[in-house]
């Protein structure tokens, strides 16, 4: 099962403009300007990074509620997710890392491109704003916290330093899709106060000679669809009924969702049944229709499900998360739909392994649905 929350709230702090606020740009930037290199066609004289804070607010307090509920797998896996919107001069392999924020800080209503620069909330400096003057603390930090470390600026957030998240990209996309199931569970279980995320690359790479470029993220404050979030992933799958069923021995088989609808609202929650029988079925005498007996799929089969007209993988394969059940009325799959966002269009996309893995064939055409308001 998956389920996605989004955030609340967002910025970039630029340690090169140390009291400037982003709180309602659309875009959340990771740059390394390193000393000497151009920047904006100036060569910078020091060396410059920036950061990110993304906070998911009372949707942790829901995740945490629905944990002790069981609504939410106790194992449950978390990740954050950003979807790049451009990169630059970034290196072949290059590291970025998370951690959970240890104090509180105000969103702000400026943009990168405002003239004067906007000063009413987070920034490299001030965790309130420049008017309130409360900084980020340079001492004294909570609870095993750190930060307030810049290259050249002091300032850039505090965090708790047994938090961290880290993913590693070599020759890959710039999309982060980050393991940050141990901070989650740190807030779940109430040994940190959630503040948020901070997302930076780590200190070796920012303090280095080398300039790692800028990667920009779509933000909370984005018109398009791709909104960060943030995933919970467990295992509810069902095979209790896979005795009941044969399984599908043909090569070539047809699928089909027996009760898919073309709408389905927001605030629900659906089972959509599967399916399955021989392409081409072998002749045999019967008192009944072939096609009213139901083959089941294999136990290692898996759904995904993308948005159409971007094609983007909201729910990605997973071999617990999206592990197609199967229980006394065959199989089936089971949805929250308030993880997609609505007015759109969907498509299931299933993958089928079979032979232990040496045959596995996806099927992605014709499982739409929508979800409305």
């Amino acid at each position: 099962m998956y389920q996605l929350f989004y955030p609340k709230r967002d910025t970039t702090l630029y340690e090169q403009y140390k009291t400037k606020n982003t709180g309602i740009d659309p875009i959340l930037e990771l740059t390394k300007i390193a000393s000497g290199s151009p920047a904006n066609g100036i060569i910078a004289l020091n060396t410059y990074n920036t950061r990110i804070l993304i906070d998911f607010g009372d949707q942790i307090t829901t995740i945490s509620a629905s944990v002790s509920s069981g609504d939410i797998g106790a194992n449950s896996k978390f990740y954050l997710n950003l979807r790049a919107i451009d990169s630059a001069d970034i290196p072949i392999t290059y590291s970025l890392e998370a951690y959970a924020v240890s104090q509180s800080w105000v969103n702000g209503t400026g943009n990168e491109a405002d003239i004067p620069i906007t000063t009413n909330g987070a920034s490299w400096q001030y965790r309130t704003s420049e008017d309130v003057g409360t900084e980020w603390l340079t001492s004294g930090y909570a609870n095993g916290s750190t930060g307030s470390s810049g290259v050249t600026t002091v300032g850039g957030g505090t965090w708790y330093t047994g938090s961290g998240a880290s993913q590693s990209f070599n020759y890959q996309t710039p999309d982060i899709r980050m393991d940050v199931t141990n901070i989650v569970r740190e807030w779940i279980s109430g040994s940190f106060v959630n503040n948020g995320f901070i997302i930076k690359r780590p200190i070796s790479e920012e303090s280095s000679a080398d300039p790692y470029g800028s990667l920009k993220f779509f933000g909370k404050d984005t018109h398009t669809i791709y909104v960060p979030r943030l995933e919970a992933a467990w295992d509810n799958s069902d095979l209790s009924g896979t005795g009941s069923y044969t399984e599908i021995s043909s090569d070539s088989y047809v699928l089909n969702f027996k009760n898919i609808r073309k709408e389905y609202f927001a605030d629900g929650r659906a089972k959509f049944r599967i399916a399955v029988r021989p392409e081409f079925p072998d002749k045999s005498y019967v008192t009944s229709s072939f096609y009213l007996t139901d083959n089941r799929l294999p136990t290692s089969s898996f759904y995904s499900v993308k948005d159409t007209v971007t094609n983007e993988t909201i729910i990605p394969y997973d071999t617990s998360a999206t592990r197609i059940s199967c229980d006394a009325n065959g199989n089936y799959i089971d949805l929250r739909l308030n993880t997609f966002q609505p007015e759109r269009y969907y498509k299931f996309a299933l993958k089928i392994e079979k032979d232990g893995g040496d045959d596995v064939q996806i099927h992605d055409d014709g499982f739409y649905f929508k979800v409305t308001r």
